[in-house]
Order: C-alpha cells, then structure tokens, then sequence
C-alpha cells in the first residue's frame, strides 16, 4: 500500500502530514502524479482544506529530474499583503520602510528547485500581475531594483477554493489561471475515498505511538471503525490525524473506541443504530443547529408566533439578504436565488429595491423610425454588437434596423458586451458582424489580426471617462498614483485616456501597477479596497457615484476626445455592402432624432436599458449623429496605436490605413462631416 508521508522534522503541525493509495481514486491520482512529475510542467492541486496537497507537491518533486535541489513551500494566505511582494520577489537595501539590507525573494531561494505556492487564490490581484510575468518571463525584479534576476524553478500552485469562480468574480486574473492550469490535480476529500480512512488512521496510530513513546500501539475495536467510516470528514486527513491523536491520548488499554475518537455527535448517532454499539457511544452535549435544522428551528419560532403575512416577509427578507449578499448584481441573486432575472426584478419592485419598470415614452418617432407592414420570417441574421454607450442601444430599442433589414428578408441577432475586446473577439470567431467600441479596442484588434474595418465614429463627451476613488481615500489628484495599483479593463478605451493622464500628470505607465478586471467585476473589486483607483466609463461611472459615493480625481476633458468607432467584420462589409449601407443610414436618422429629441431619447433608452432617467440624460447630454471615418479619424488612431506600441501595450505594429474601409458615393453622403468642437 503507497504512503505518502511528511517527515516529522517538517514544520507542518497545521497540515496533513500522510496520504495513502488504496482507494481506487487515489491510485488513480497516483498514476495522474507520476505522469507529470518528470516535467517541469507548472502543476495546479486542487481540493478541500487538510487533502494532503503539500504531500502531493512533495512527491511531484521528488520524482522529477529537480528532486536534488530545493523544495520551497510557501503559504501565501500567510503572508501580509503589504509583504507578499517582497517576500515572494524580494527587495533591495531601502526599498520601503525597514528594508534594512538587500533580501533575496523565495522564487530566488527556489531557483533549480521547485517552489510551491499554497493558497494562491489570496494573493492580491496587484501580485498575480507581477507573478505571471515572472512566469512568463522566467526572471524577478527585486521591489527597488531595475535588473531582472533569472530564476529556473518549477511552480506547483494549490489552492482550496474554486478559482474558475474567482475568474468569473474579477478575484483572480483569467491569463494566470490558464497559465497555472497546465497540469492540473485534484485531490479527492477523504468522504469520497472510504477505502484510504483507515489505513490512514492506522499509519498516525503508529506515527503518534512513537511520539508518546507508548510500549505497544493500540488498535481500533469494532465500533472506532466504524466511527470512522461512517463520519463525513469535513477536515479531512487533517480532522483524522487529530482525532486519532486525541484518542492516544485518552485512551486506556489495547483497544481504542468510538469514545476515545470524540468525532461529532451526527456520527455517534448514526452509530446508535447499530446492534452492540451502544455501549460504547457516549452523549455528548446537543450542538446548536446548523444548516437545515438551524433553518427548520427558525421556522418553528416563526410559526408559534403567527405573524400576519408570513409567506411575503420570509421572501423579502431572503431576497434582500441575497441581494445584499450579491453587492445588488442582479444577475448574481438571480442565479444565486434559483430564479430567473426577470422574476427577480419584480421580487426586487415588490419591496421598493427598484423602481417599477418604466412604460414606452409617448413621443412621437421620426418618420424614418415609423412602423412598416410585417414581412415574412427572416431568411438570414445580421449579429450586432453593442455596449451600453451611444446611439446603437437607441437603435436597438426603436427597433428601426430590424424594420429596414426586413424588407431584404434580413433579421437581427443583438448581443450586448461589456468590453470592446470581447466584442472583436467576436469578429475574429466570426460570430459577429458589426458593432460599436472605443477607440482603443481596433488597436489591439489590428495588432492581433482580427478582420475588422472602420464604417462610421461617434463623439462621445469626455466627462464619460473618469478616474475614481473611494470617498475616503487620500488621493486627490493623478500626482498622488504614483506606487499605487489602477485598475481598467483589459483594451478599453479607457486605457489610453489613463496614458494621456499620466503624462499630463509627468508620470510614466512605469510608475503605477495597473490591474485589469472585466467591467460587470470592477465595481466589487473597487468598494472592497482591493485597489486604489479605478479608470471607467459610463454607465458604470454614473453608477459606481451613485452607489459607492466614488469620487472622480481626472475626467477625461481636455485630454481626449473619447471617440467610439462603427466597426464591422471585413468579409461581412465587403459581401453586403447594401445592409451596411442601410445600417449607416438607420444610424444617422436615429442620431438626428436623438439630437433634437433629447429627453425623449433619453426615456426610450432609459427604459430599455433599466437604468435611472438621470444616469440615460447623462449619457445623451451631448450625443451627435455618425460622421465618416476620415484622415483626422485615421491620424488620431494611428498616432494611439503607435503610443501603445512604444509602451510594449501591443506586440506588433499597427498600419490603421489597412483597417480603413471606403466610403464613397452615397454611402460617404450618409454620413457627411460634421464640426468638431474646439
């Protein structure tokens, strides 16, 4: 039987100290270990706290060529936040405060060797940048220094939480998952192997024996072993070795029983059951009620009181925990209730957390956007990207596309995002035809070799853009983010407006660590205090004021022009360039009406958005109809695409005339040139 053992010199009095295989699901991971241990393959255990992963890391090390040199075991939810740099990267003589001499970091102490990173889902979002570039790159740069440091070690990462999750809620980055999860092992917990339980207890009966220097080693009667089959483990090995060890210490004579193991009362009972049992179970005293019973106990008080309208206040009360659990995501109580969203806003209007949802504005449309004959089923979809910005969230709420698309037999698929890059992300699976983004998104789509062209721009007001931070915080200018952690969506718009700050400021990209989170994530990440600042846009600017008091230190003005760019996916343009005529023309009319129809504009979207009145005003305060891509479009792109490139932000230049699509003839007189503000 294979037994994995930490030796007692380890330092490891809070972790499992012993794995064995003999259930058919360790062998399993046994087999899976000595698979991947002879290569340097960066290796990714996951399971339940007290699993054994250390053991399982020890092993990964020594099996593969590296076993000779250090084995380095770190344990990251250990180390203080204003530390883990320092202690994982390692810093120069002054770096900060009590830096006293120079010290070398544990990826430095690893180096030839393996180094393993336990409970890596707590490291903060700002050093899981720096750790994957030094993944990537295979070299640290000590806090203080500016010369990298080349390192050779092998990383095994483990973690007991479930870190896709973490993905998805913004708490760790997508590009280090994926690069941690190169080999990854899943260590069952013990309820799940029943065949490891008791020759594990027997090797730590043999194991604290020795340490209690006892003449002989007790054995476990009948109904310890069963005690122990039949417990859950929620410890795991953890959880058995300190029960078998507490039953050494209390027990007397050869025999250890269910008594001596002091396992928790829903085990004994179970075993109450069993014929000749009785004798040896004791009563220890009734816990308070967990899970289920704490939730029927609830219940019965509920039910001896009779209140009036029992069944509405339970359900307000659960949804106004879940929504306050979910930081008021609607998406997330929804999934997290059972129920859909739509259910849940009516829950949510029920109890005044929202306000009833708004009825269709009676102003009357442009003549363009006026109700056509119904037209037979579509034979064809055009997908249609959008973001929660500009004129085409109006276009689709007027459904004037849908009604001019028909007459050609053509329907209309929209898909909303919230970023520009998964939006061309899009493109390049071509699963999407045209869309709206920021003027950064095209850049880093051109610099990746997304087939896209440029049809129309949009000016946006620069006071949708901001840099914000928490109402109490100290910073009060873009000075003051020197050393501190900003954070952006990864290729937004907004990223260049933060460069161009950061200059107006004298500083340099270099002088701020900047983290990159999905936009429907940010908000929770920034009222947790995770980062310092955060460089948005509206909606979620207006929103994030409104609900988390967040102050603006720099808005856009006087830096950007904010301009967001009609694209569309070059095979589509170039095959139906009379829908995309039609969609250019459906622009412009919408965008006039919306200019003279401010208000109105502003309630139609509001409505189809389920956003405040105000926040909808905001975004139209000074919305324009679409203007061509021309020679100043083409010159502000580039000249963006060229600062990125210099800052290394894009891996390859970017030739924006390759991007540019023709306009001419009527399509060019759809879209005539419009003033540009000063």
């Amino acid at each position: 039987m294979p037994v994995l053992c930490l030796p007692d010199s380890d330092n490891t009095s809070v972790r499992a100290k012993a794995l064995v295989f003999e259930d058919e699901k360790s062998r399993a991971l046994l087999a899976r270990i000595q698979q991947v241990a002879p290569s340097d393959a960066t290796v990714l255990l996951c399971g339940e706290t007290g699993t054994g992963k250390e053991i399982v890391a020890r092993h990964v090390h020594e099996l593969s060529p590296r076993r000779e040199q250090a084995f380095v075991g770190v344990n990251c939810g250990a180390l203080p936040e204003s530390l883990v740099e320092s202690e994982l990267f390692g810093h120069e003589r002054g770096a900060f405060t009590g830096a006293v001499s120079a010290k070398a970091g544990w990826f430095e102490s690893a180096h030839g060797g393996t180094l393993f990173l336990d409970e890596i889902g707590d490291l903060p979002l700002s050093t899981q940048v720096k750790l994957l570039r030094v993944l990537q790159e295979g070299e640290v740069v000590r806090l203080g220094a500016r010369a990298a440091i080349p390192i050779d070690v092998r990383l095994i990462a483990a973690t007991n939480v479930d870190l896709l999750g973490a993905v998805r809620s913004g708490r760790f980055r997508e590009d280090l998952y994926y690069r941690l999860h190169v080999a990854p092992l899943t260590i069952a917990p013990l309820r799940e192997r029943p065949a490891d339980i008791l020759p594990i207890a027997r090797h730590f009966l043999s194991l604290y024996a020795r340490r209690l220097r006892l003449e002989h080693t007790p054995e476990l009667d009948a109904g310890a072993e069963a005690a122990l089959r039949a417990h859950a483990w929620p410890g795991n090995i953890r959880e058995l070795e300190n029960a078998v060890h507490h039953a050494l210490l209390v027990g007397r004579g050869s025999k250890l029983t269910a008594a001596d193991l002091r396992l928790p009362r829903e085990t004994i009972a179970e075993l109450r059951a069993q014929p000749g049992a009785e004798a040896q179970v004791p009563h220890p005293p009734t816990p308070a009620p967990a899970g289920d019973d704490a939730l029927e106990a609830a219940f019965a008080r509920l039910f001896d009181a009779e209140p009036a309208g029992l069944f509405d206040h339970i359900v307000e009360r659960l949804v106004r925990a879940a929504y306050e659990r979910c930081e008021h995501n609607q998406v997330h109580t929804a999934r997290l209730l059972g129920i859909s969203r739509n259910v849940l806003r009516a829950r949510l209007a029920h109890i005044g957390e929202l306000p009833p949802r708004r009825s269709e504005p009676s102003c009357a449309p442009p003549p363009t956007l006026a109700r056509a004959p119904s037209h037979p089923r579509p034979s064809r979809l055009v997908r249609i990207g959008y973001q929660r910005f500009g004129l085409l969230p109006l276009v689709k709420a007027s459904r004037a596309l849908e009604r001019a698309f028909a007459a050609d037999g053509v329907g209309i698929e929209w898909r909303e995002f919230t970023g520009g890059m998964a939006l061309l992300d899009a493109f390049e699976r071509e699963d999407l035809h045209l869309g709206l983004v920021g003027e950064v998104p095209p850049i880093f789509a051109q610099a990746a070799r997304i087939p896209m062209v440029y049809l129309a721009a949009e000016a946006q007001a620069p006071e949708h853009e901001a840099i914000v931070v928490a109402a109490d915080s100290a910073i009060d200018s873009v000075e003051a983010l020197r050393g501190r952690t900003v954070m952006l969506c990864r290729g937004s718009s907004v990223h260049y407006f933060l460069i161009l700050a950061l200059e107006a400021a004298r500083l340099s990209y270099a002088d701020i660590h900047v983290v990159y989170a999905a936009p429907e994530h940010a908000q929770a990440l920034f009222t947790s205090g995770q980062v310092d600042a955060w460089a948005t846009w509206e909606p979620f600017l207006s929103r994030v004021q409104r609900e988390a008091g967040a102050r603006v230190v720099r808005s856009a003005r006087g830096l950007t022009t904010n301009t967001s760019y009609y694209v569309g996916a070059s095979s589509f343009v170039q095959r139906e360039p009379k829908l995309v005529a039609s969609f250019l023309e459906q622009l412009q009319a919408v965008g006039y009406w919306a200019e003279t129809e401010r208000s109105h504009a502003a309630s139609l979207l509001a409505s189809a958005l389920e956003v405040p009145l105000t926040a909808a005003g905001q975004s139209f305060a000074s919305v324009r109809a679409p203007e061509p891509f021309d020679r100043v479009h083409l010159a502000a792109q580039q000249n963006l695409a060229d600062t990125f490139r210099r800052l290394g932000l894009v891996d390859a230049p970017v030739d924006v005339t390759r991007a540019c699509w023709p306009l001419t003839g009527p399509l060019r007189a759809l879209l005539p040139p419009r003033e540009r503000p000063a």
